[in-house]
């Protein structure tokens, strides 16, 4: 496959494209109004601990899912599967930098208690697994981290659909339509694992998948991700994020979360990071005398 160094066409922001995105941004702000309405009460703790009971039995894989949402582990994701598309990587940058200020505004604020610190460690039913958190409950970050890359990786899958120049085939149209399920039943199960590890409440996870929804689609159509977008596809640049890509694989490995992540995972995840490093570092014959940005 034919390795582009140039950014995806950058749409120019007409009202045409805000329109295109209310879909999305009017289920954001209702998820995030059932999560602000539902905090504190007693369905909310009554979902908790149902989904506790029901789900608590594969203590590895809701484990792995909510590790899988951790913003280092997304951005690596990420960045590893879009070498010849950097407006994602940009997106989810500038992504990261104004979810965390918002996030953590509204953590700070309602100042929400986490599961633990209202059921207690003895609870019959409810159990933590991980890091035993008690404050700064309201809104879920990792699931807005999980809800904004499925919003961004689905954006971008659209707009390539769009500017292909022609009607795309059927096996063309069942991959994307398979991808784009895929990001969406990954961002929801890695939601739902915040709840059944005992990080969240059902609400804090819905409001953080509204804030996601939210959050996705303006980030993509900033005028600063876009730039960022073409600095990231310098050839001069390209090497660097490669290079940080093994890096973050490691650091991610050694991350301690309270619950060990398998050996297997480790050498998956550092080989992930060597594949991603391979794909932004080559750069084919005449490349870079045809790249305008470097």
């Amino acid at each position: 496959m034919r390795l582009s160094l140039r950014p995806s066409p950058l749409p120019g922001q007409t009202w045409a494209d805000w329109r295109a995105q209310a879909p999305r941004l009017v289920l954001g702000a209702l998820l995030l109004t059932a999560g602000l309405s539902l905090s504190g009460s007693a369905l909310d703790r009554a979902w908790c601990l149902a989904l506790q009971q029901s789900l608590g039995g594969w203590p590895t894989t809701w484990s792995l899912l909510t590790w899988s949402a951790l913003g280092i582990c997304s951005l690596l994701l990420v960045t590893c599967l879009s070498d010849g598309e950097p407006r994602r990587v940009a997106s989810l940058l500038v992504a990261m930098v104004l979810g965390g200020l918002v996030v953590h505004v509204i953590k700070r604020s309602l100042q929400v208690d986490r599961p633990l610190a209202v059921f207690g460690p003895d609870h019959p039913v409810f159990h933590v697994m991980g890091e035993h958190l008690r404050k700064g409950s309201m809104p879920s970050g990792h699931t807005t981290t999980a809800f904004t890359v499925a919003g961004l990786m689905t954006l971008s899958l659209r707009d390539a659909a769009r500017s292909g120049g022609m009607l795309p085939t059927q096996l063309q149209r069942f991959v994307s339509a398979a991808a784009w399920t895929g990001w969406w039943l990954l961002a929801g199960l890695q939601g739902l694992s915040r709840v059944v590890v005992g990080a969240h409440w059902p609400s804090d996870v819905l409001a953080g998948a509204g804030l996601g929804l939210i959050l996705a689609p303006l980030v993509w159509q900033l005028g600063v991700t876009q730039r960022l977008a073409q600095g990231l596809s310098r050839a001069s640049v390209r090497p660097w994020v490669g290079g940080a890509l093994p890096v973050l694989a490691v650091l991610l490995c050694l991350l301690d979360l309270g619950t060990p992540l398998p050996a297997a995972w480790c050498v998956a995840v550092v080989g992930l990071g060597l594949l991603g490093a391979w794909r932004w570092c080559r750069v084919l014959p005449g490349a870079r005398a045809a790249n305008p940005f470097s």
